[in-house]
């Protein structure tokens, strides 16, 4: 189960028993991951992918419901849900390393081979410590995500300042209104930047995760057509950003190889320095990419139709 469509839920559910459904399944799915993200690591390389992605859903929801919660309880479990997420994200990378630096050994030409095959021993050393900094995160108390859950879930409270926050789907305008806006502001900066590049995919993904929870406030072109449309947009921007990982990782890692080894690093460079120029070739195109994408959807009327519906 990865909670992510909530049938139960409905336009019209009162605002704090959708926040407590959604969060007890947000927070419930990361409690579910973590023991196969922390003990079955080396059986499936997605379930440190899948705790990563729940940990994300539940910092959606967390910043969605924030108006029912009080700000210390906010906080506290934001914290935790950040510090399981980036010990995530360190592991991930590297599977995403491995499995790419994989598909180049396969195809690689045979003075590039001894680089990669220096690749695939460095970055499963790394992966190996990215576990350990994952591991510890519960193992000290593999129970707390059911107290730290049931503590959120009996704090929530209808919101003290917002009267006219009934229902969930009261929630749903603002909301994505707000998401839409600030994505639309973003893919119109110089997006030859790459942080103005990530942080389109940072907003895409939170619409993403938010189009999840008010599905049942809208008709079914929502989930059938823009939902789908918004996931394509972030597979793209998803392929960007490990290339731009992966090229200043090996970048790194060349300039070591060339301090470390000086006598003999000529043998590691024509493979360490193929997998770079891939890397760094692939993440323009996959900006020009969405940069198409984007021209698409705007071009077509999508963007301002969905604009329409939300509101």
């Amino acid at each position: 189960m990865d909670g992510k469509w909530l049938e139960d839920l409905k336009a019209h559910m009162p605002l704090v028993e959708a926040a407590q459904r959604v969060l007890e399944v947000r927070l419930g799915v990361v409690r579910d991951r973590l023991p196969q993200a922390m003990f079955e690591a080396d059986k499936d390389i997605e379930n440190v992918h899948q705790l990563r992605v729940a940990t994300r859903r539940a910092g959606a929801a967390l910043r969605i419901f924030r108006c029912c919660l009080p700000d210390k309880e906010f906080r506290r479990i934001r914290r935790r849900l950040r510090r399981l997420r980036r010990a995530c994200g360190a592991a991930r990378d590297w599977d995403v390393f491995l499995a790419n630096l994989g598909a180049r050994l396969a195809r690689a030409r045979a003075d590039q081979r001894p680089g990669l095959d220096f690749l695939l021993g460095y970055g499963s050393g790394r992966r190996a410590a990215a576990q350990e900094l994952l591991s510890p995160q519960e193992k000290k108390k593999p129970l707390a995500w059911e107290d730290w859950t049931q503590h959120t879930l009996k704090s929530l409270h209808h919101p003290a300042h917002d009267g006219h926050l009934h229902q969930l789907r009261d929630l749903a305008r603002p909301q994505l209104s707000a998401l839409v806006q600030e994505l639309e502001q973003a893919a119109g900066r110089d997006l030859n930047q790459y942080e103005h590049l990530h942080q389109v995919r940072i907003l895409g993904k939170r619409l993403r995760y938010a189009m999840e929870i008010f599905e049942s406030c809208y008709g079914p072109a929502f989930k059938d057509e823009y939902y789908p449309a918004i996931t394509e947009m972030q597979d793209i921007l998803g392929d960007a950003n490990d290339s731009y990982v992966a090229a200043q990782r090996l970048a790194a890692i060349l300039e070591q190889v060339k301090t470390v080894r000086p006598k003999g690093w000529e043998r590691y460079e024509p493979g360490i320095s193929a997998l770079l120029r891939f890397n760094q070739r692939r993440l323009p195109q996959k900006r020009r990419e969405f940069e198409q994408w984007w021209a698409r959807w705007q071009e077509s009327g999508a963007e301002a139709a969905f604009a329409s519906l939300i509101t």
